[in-house]
């Protein structure tokens, strides 16, 4: 091997020997339960015996969703339905379960779920339970009512109770969320919003131009982006819940990358300064009382709030011709470069609880960008993704637990959940056009 090689290897390892796999390091991403809940799923069954045709497909399918939620949540183990003991009957009650065959199995099941669907005059109903395994009676339960369109909703709102009470409260689940994205279909880019795991997709907007970046707030109640519809690049701040677009200036300049604050009353975008560079600013929501954050030659954009909305994340050449990411405070004080090691990162998305920078980063000598996590108090690095393709733009989860981002490793740029385990489970959520920008809602206001 001549000089040169030797030297473009010796290079790569060095590099590469901070960067952890997420799976090989004994930094824990996420608490995990003091004790494993092992969690029977058993299928929901007719209310009675008597039942309508249509009632067939709600049920395959709340099954199916039910299933799916709570085996992607990262909470519990499902113990597999074909090791359960032969039931003829729905589970309704205590009476109902045969503890003895249960208790046979070659695990000891915690909690198992059950319950019932019925349909009249057009509405459904799932009469739902939930029983302790070891204190042999009923922990909780759920009355759900709803039309045949809403079963997917039906289950959805089901997950998300049994993760939010067998966990104590530890987290609301993610299956009733909304993922916003962009979806190109022809010249047109415009802005989706879909559950969580694909479905549903709703087109919110329709303007027939280009609209990138989509941007909640911690609430839900407005989207940010970026949008072409007057011909210039502008921000877009939209009520989610009447659809009527919140008043915000128009710069006779270029913009990008908007993010609302969490407490929902600023928003910090990059906007090209007369001098040519791109800094961050920091506005009210109708864009009073806008100052320069970062007032640096550099290019600055993509930012992100700290949950306490003290702290930024961005992305910054500043540090040489690739981007990199930084941190300051919200007045633009106390920079400091978190990435390190070259290449070029962008992207940033804090973690709900603080802790965690997720990005996506090519490193030197790579070929595709790939999804890191940085920890922001010590700068630890973890790699998230390996697959071909280059894996872009992460959000989280509001449980911390699980990511969307885009990635193209398919050919075309398609949206992905992660869940954030030993595994590192990953799930494609659309299947045409082309998809990108996601950005995962947060909790709606009970």
């Amino acid at each position: 091997m001549d000089c040169k090689k030797l030297l473009s290897l010796a290079c790569a390892l060095c590099f590469i020997a901070p960067v952890l796999r997420a799976q090989d390091n004994d930094i824990v991403l996420r608490p995990t339960p003091g004790e494993e809940i092992i969690l029977a799923v058993t299928d929901i069954k007719p209310a009675s015996e008597d039942y309508p045709a249509e009632l067939e497909d709600a049920i395959e399918t709340f099954n199916r969703v039910l299933w799916d939620d709570l085996s992607f949540s990262g909470f519990f183990r499902l113990a597999g339905k074909s090791f359960y003991p032969p039931q003829t009957g729905a589970i309704q009650s205590e009476v109902d379960i045969p503890y003895d065959a249960w208790g046979a199995l070659p695990f000891r099941v915690s909690f198992l779920a059950s319950g019932t669907l019925s349909l009249s005059d057009g509405i459904l109903r799932a009469d739902l339970h939930i029983f302790d395994m070891k204190q042999r009676r009923r922990s909780f339960g759920l009355n759900i009512p709803g039309v045949t369109e809403q079963i997917r909703a039906i289950a959805h709102q089901w997950a998300d109770e049994i993760v939010y009470r067998l966990t104590a409260g530890a987290s609301r689940g993610i299956a009733s969320t909304k993922i916003a994205y962009t979806l190109k279909a022809g010249d047109a880019e415009e802005i989706f919003v879909m559950d969580y795991d694909g479905h549903n997709a709703q087109a919110f907007t329709q303007n027939g131009s280009t609209n990138l970046f989509p941007n909640w707030s911690q609430d839900n109640s407005k989207l940010a982006f970026l949008s072409m519809r007057t011909g210039r690049w502008e921000i877009n701040i939209y009520s989610y819940l009447d659809g009527m677009r919140l008043p915000f200036p128009i710069f006779n300049t270029f913009v990008n990358t908007p993010a609302i604050s969490p407490d929902g009353d600023r928003v910090v975008f990059a906007k090209r300064t007369p001098q040519g560079d791109t800094d961050l600013y920091i506005s009210k929501l109708d864009g009073s009382q806008q100052r320069n954050v970062t007032n640096n030659p550099a290019i600055d954009s993509s930012p992100t709030w700290s949950p306490s909305g003290r702290q930024i994340a961005f992305a910054s050449n500043r540090g040489g011709s690739a981007s990199q990411i930084y941190i300051c405070d919200e007045d633009g004080a106390n920079v400091r470069r978190l990435v390190k090691e070259g290449g070029d990162a962008d992207s940033p998305a804090w973690s709900p609880d603080g802790r965690w920078l997720a990005f996506h980063w090519k490193p030197r000598l790579r070929t595709y960008y790939d999804l890191f996590l940085a920890e922001v108090s010590s700068g630890r690095i973890l790699q998230l993704t390996t697959e071909s393709g280059s894996n872009e733009i992460p959000s989280w989860a509001p449980d911390g637990r699980h990511l969307v981002f885009q990635s193209n490793r398919t050919g075309t740029n398609q949206i992905y959940i992660m869940l954030l385990d030993e595994q590192a489970a990953t799930r494609r959520i659309t299947r045409s056009g082309e998809n990108r920008g996601p950005a995962w809602g947060g909790y709606f206001r009970k």
